[in-house]
């Protein structure tokens, strides 16, 4: 079973959808931790494009629709 995603990293995951192409040392900044962005990649939520800089998958779309 997969572990459920925490308040941090649905903020994590909401900031990336907000900000395409957000570079890792922004996120960063806003608290995430290498664990947090580690989750949200393993499930396929978020994707790295260019190195260091982030967008959100198709998943990661479908999770933000459902909280919502």
């Amino acid at each position: 079973m997969a572990d459920a995603i925490t308040s941090r990293q649905m903020i994590l995951l909401q900031l990336v959808a907000k900000h395409p192409d957000v570079a890792r040392d922004h996120l960063v900044k806003a608290g995430a931790t290498d664990t947090d962005l580690a989750y949200l990649e393993r499930n396929d939520l978020i994707r790295e494009r260019e190195l260091g800089h982030y967008r959100v998958s198709h998943m990661g779309q479908q999770v933000l629709k459902r909280n919502v």
